[in-house]
């Protein structure tokens, strides 16, 4: 008997072509990690508050926000908010993670219980960071509005008996 498994996702799995929101007010930390993405050939939008991450993704469409948590006009929770409200009607779920200096586990727990899907601690380390990345793009599209994947990669053939079958 022949049953077909879909590999899991690797750091290496995550869709090239993403469409990444990047919301940083911290232009060393945007530059930075706009390149560690683009290298691994997604496509990232920099902002630099929470109030333009709610301007630009009302108007555009992403696979994923890297949203940090303490910015100046408005915060990465609020503008996490926001977002959520707005799924209501979109019924369009978009994966926000935190990117944050507090790393404490309470800290991490706020973030989830505002509404964001994952938690990124600062400074980030580039595997986690791209782990993260594959975790949330390599979903189907009915999780993130968009599959950025031209698909989820080859399938792996395995039997379960010793011997073929004919």
């Amino acid at each position: 008997m022949v049953t077909l498994t879909s590999p899991v996702p690797t750091a290496e799995a995550a869709a090239p072509g993403c469409r990444i929101l990047l919301v940083e007010d911290n232009a060393v930390n945007r530059t930075i990690a706009t390149k560690l993405l683009e290298k691994r050939g997604h496509v990232v939008i920099a902002v630099e508050n929470g109030a333009l991450a709610v301007d630009v993704t009302a108007s555009a469409r992403f696979d994923l926000v890297l949203m940090d948590v303490q910015m100046p006009v408005m915060d990465g929770l609020t503008a996490t908010a926001h977002i959520r409200t707005r799924e209501h009607t979109t019924g369009v779920h978009l994966p926000i993670i935190a990117v944050t200096a507090h790393a404490m586990d309470q800290d991490r727990q706020r973030c989830l219980d505002a509404g964001m899907d994952d938690y990124l601690p600062k400074p980030i380390r580039s595997a986690d960071l791209f782990a993260t990345v594959a975790r949330f793009t390599a979903a189907p599209a009915t999780q993130t509005g968009r599959d950025c994947m031209s698909s989820l990669g080859p399938f792996v053939l395995r039997s379960r008996s010793a011997t073929p079958s004919s």
